[in-house]
């Protein structure tokens, strides 16, 4: 299986993390459960704009009938 978060990534993550919200993050394991986190945001915000997309274009059709 392919590493999901590279070094690199997790570094620019830790950095991110410390500069936006002063959080340090010392710990590998925080830093990967910050990263899945950040993953699982922003995979939620996603289909959550989708589904309200969704929902207009739905309620767009049965305005038109």
């Amino acid at each position: 299986m392919d590493v999901v978060f590279d070094a690199k990534n997790l570094k620019r993550l830790r950095k991110i993390v410390k500069s936006s919200i002063g959080l340090d993050l010392n710990n590998d394991d925080e830093l990967y459960a910050c990263a899945i986190s950040v993953v699982r945001f922003t995979a939620s915000k996603i289909l959550r704009s989708r589904e309200l997309l969704s929902k207009e274009d739905n309620n767009d059709r049965n305005t038109k009938k």
